[in-house]
């Protein structure tokens, strides 16, 4: 599997190219690309937070935790008084740097389902519910952040199956397999937490904020003829305009 520096440069990096993508396209403003592309960093630490002493875990929730904070006060500062600020900021901090975070722990095996493709789903999700009706976003910018987070999680799952191939030795590691899965039959418990896992997204995708707005600003044929407008320079000069 892919080391921490690794994971978190590579997601940065992909994680730049697409919000920057997306600020082209004119679907986020500058300051809305900022946080899609740390929430992109983000999601590229996610999967390794089921692992009680790795570095993405300590790293991962000090990430979330203080981003969360900073959101929270800028959503929340034209309504609230300084000092309901201070205390809702810091419940946040502590929720999730510390009481998440032992709840992960106790719950989580390294490698088990947290490392799959339906629970890089779920997060962005979960993400996209949490900045509509906790931080008041509109459904658009809900998704995008959503959707960042998703795609961080997707770089974090691809870069453990590449390095679970050694392409010296020509040979398949154990560890194959093991990232970018679908589910685990392999046990009763498995077969449970894996049955969970794909119920909750249909459950959570019925309360999540309405996704035509987003597909349509990314997915849609007039999404793609923004992206060709802006894949090569449109006076044909390059570096030169």
């Amino acid at each position: 599997m892919a080391n921490f520096n690794t994971h978190f440069m590579v997601g940065a990096g992909a994680s730049a190219m697409v919000s920057g993508t997306i600020l082209s396209m004119e679907i986020t403003s500058p300051e809305e690309a900022v946080y899609a592309f740390a929430l992109g960093t983000l999601g590229a630490l996610l999967p390794d937070v089921d692992s009680a002493h790795s570095t993405s875990i300590k790293v991962g929730f000090n990430v979330l935790s203080i981003l969360m904070t900073i959101m929270v006060i800028f959503v929340k500062s034209s309504t609230y008084s300084l000092i309901e600020m201070s205390i809702v900021a810091s419940l946040v901090f502590i929720g999730i740097r510390y009481a998440l975070l032992d709840i992960f722990r106790k719950i989580s095996k390294h490698r088990g389902m947290f490392h799959s493709i339906p629970v890089a789903i779920i997060w962005g999700i979960v993400i996209a519910i949490l900045m509509q009706y906790f931080f008041g976003l509109n459904s658009l910018i809900s998704w995008v952040y959503g959707f960042m987070v998703t795609t961080g999680y997707f770089v974090h799952l691809i870069l453990d199956e590449t390095y679970s191939v050694d392409l010296g030795n020509r040979r398949v590691k154990k560890s194959f397999g093991t990232a970018m899965k679908l589910g685990k039959i392999k046990t009763t418990k498995d077969k449970i937490q894996t049955a969970i896992i794909y119920i909750s997204i249909p459950l959570l995708l019925s309360i999540a904020p309405d996704r035509t707005l987003f597909i349509n600003a990314l997915f849609s044929y007039d999404a793609w003829l923004t992206f060709k407008d802006i894949l090569l320079p449109y006076d044909g000069k390059w570096f030169l305009h």
